[in-house]
């Protein structure tokens, strides 16, 4: 018989054996062999020692089908489902996790998620803070409906369409001290004199305006930090009319040097 083939001949003693023998090698070695074996059957097990890949017969017993490499890799030719978590193992022990019952694709920190050929696009997050880094040819875009609205240029940022700055409102009191981060454009309406303080979480380059609103009656004061800077050293005197509206526009030069612009009396 041939050495994969599963049919013990009619045959003498020592013949029987030797067939027995060869179909015993056969199921233990799942057919290990450079070639396929010459008698097939629907599911049928085989090494293929040439490729270091397990294969099994299809249904229909006319092809074999990849399954897995001999070094435990995964190497299959159809589509394939995952029921249940996958892990990848990273070499820094932050792994990239498909979570099924969070429903979520993990990425651990320090592992890179490169894209392109010479891994154009880098995207990671290193514990620290996230970074997506373009080093392939032409700009970064960020689209809604297949056009451009936002572009990373070799010269900076180049935005297609409005932007658009909220105006958030301060909270009035006898000190009022702005926080910087909350937003560039603030608003308050004056219920009394008041100071304005060195903003907190000055960010150099910050630029937007805060509108100073007098409420009902009027005549609302306001002085000044030092932070704030205006043309020739002199604070403004704000407009006094009951609900009269004055802007300042600024520019933060470096921490507590902020620049002011003032337009008084806007309506």
């Amino acid at each position: 018989m041939a050495t994969h083939d599963y049919v013990i001949d009619n045959s003498t003693g020592a013949n029987v054996r030797a067939d027995i023998n060869n179909v015993l090698a056969a199921i233990v070695s799942n057919n290990s062999s450079s070639s396929a074996p010459t008698t097939t059957y629907a599911y049928q097990i085989w090494v293929d020692t040439s490729a270091n890949i397990i294969k099994i017969r299809n249904s229909a017993n006319n092809a074999w089908i990849n399954l897995f490499t001999t070094a435990g890799g995964v190497d299959v030719d159809a589509a394939s489902n995952f029921n249940e978590d996958v892990t990848f193992t990273s070499a820094n022990s932050n792994n990239i996790v498909f979570d099924k019952s969070d429903n979520s694709f993990k990425i651990g920190d320090s592992v890179l998620l490169k894209i392109g050929d010479g891994a154009d696009l880098v995207l990671q997050h290193n514990a620290s803070k996230s970074i997506i880094n373009d080093a392939g040819t032409g700009d970064l875009e960020i689209q809604r409906g297949g056009t451009a609205v936002l572009s990373i240029v070799s010269g900076g940022v180049s935005l297609a369409g409005g932007a658009a700055a909220n105006i958030t409102a301060l909270t009035d009191g006898s000190t009022i001290t702005i926080d910087m981060a909350t937003a560039c454009h603030h608003s308050v309406t004056l219920a009394g004199n008041r100071t304005f303080a060195a903003p907190s979480n000055q960010v150099v380059g910050q630029a937007g305006s805060i509108f100073i609103t007098q409420d009902g009656s009027g005549s609302r004061t306001a002085s000044f930090n030092a932070a704030f800077k205006f043309v020739g050293g002199t604070a403004p005197t704000l407009t006094t009319t009951a609900a009269a509206v004055d802007r300042i526009d600024y520019v933060i030069v470096s921490s507590n040097v902020i620049h002011c612009a003032v337009s008084l009396d806007v309506k």
